[in-house]
């Protein structure tokens, strides 16, 4: 009977003992892994069409008369939302810069003519139909149809989520006035 006294504690040391509450091996990774989504945060990636920044300077002389200085540059604080898309590493998104020009025409050193151009310019309702995401693509002179008593200036508007376009002509007499023209426009 003593023995079985001496034993009744050994096996209760042994009972508790083996009830220490620990985790095992799969509990521990859920837990691990749970503070690890809780406490790690993915940021969204953002793709830009085109990747860096654009600035592109031209100046021309047109018939001995009209200096032309056109600057094409990408708006940094604005930028067409093209698509989005959800991974295992977050959002990603991909975005087309947004660009504008400044024009500026000048005959014999006087300035006869200074604009900024932007795909709102052309529109009296911007956030309807094309207009609702179009950008300015380029501006540039067009020397064919350019003579000394009229600069003709080619102007291409882009809406890169419908993939469209809109072409005008804005033809510039020495005197600064501007006549704009629709020559030509894509439909999706």
């Amino acid at each position: 009977m003593k023995k079985r006294f001496l034993l009744l504690p050994f096996i209760l040391l042994i009972v508790f003992a083996s009830c220490d509450h620990r985790t095992s091996k799969k509990d521990h990774l859920k837990t691990a892994v749970s503070n690890f989504n809780k406490n790690v945060t993915l940021d969204p990636l953002n793709v830009y069409e085109p990747k860096e920044q654009v600035v592109i300077q031209t100046d021309s002389i047109i018939s001995d008369t009209f200096q032309v200085s056109i600057k094409n540059y990408s708006n940094s604080s604005s930028a067409i939302l093209l698509s989005e898309k959800i991974s295992d590493t977050g959002l990603q998104s991909l975005f087309h810069r947004t660009f504008e020009s400044d024009i500026l025409v000048t005959v014999k050193d006087d300035i006869i003519f200074k604009k900024h151009i932007s795909a709102a310019h052309f529109s009296l309702n911007p956030k309807t139909g094309f207009w609702k995401d179009a950008t300015l693509e380029h501006v540039w002179v067009n020397q064919e149809y350019s003579n000394s008593t009229s600069l003709s200036l080619g102007i291409s508007i882009l809406n890169p989520k419908l993939k469209t376009f809109k072409l005008y002509e804005m033809l510039i007499d020495r005197e600064g006035n501007e006549t704009l023209n629709l020559i030509e426009e894509t439909t999706s």
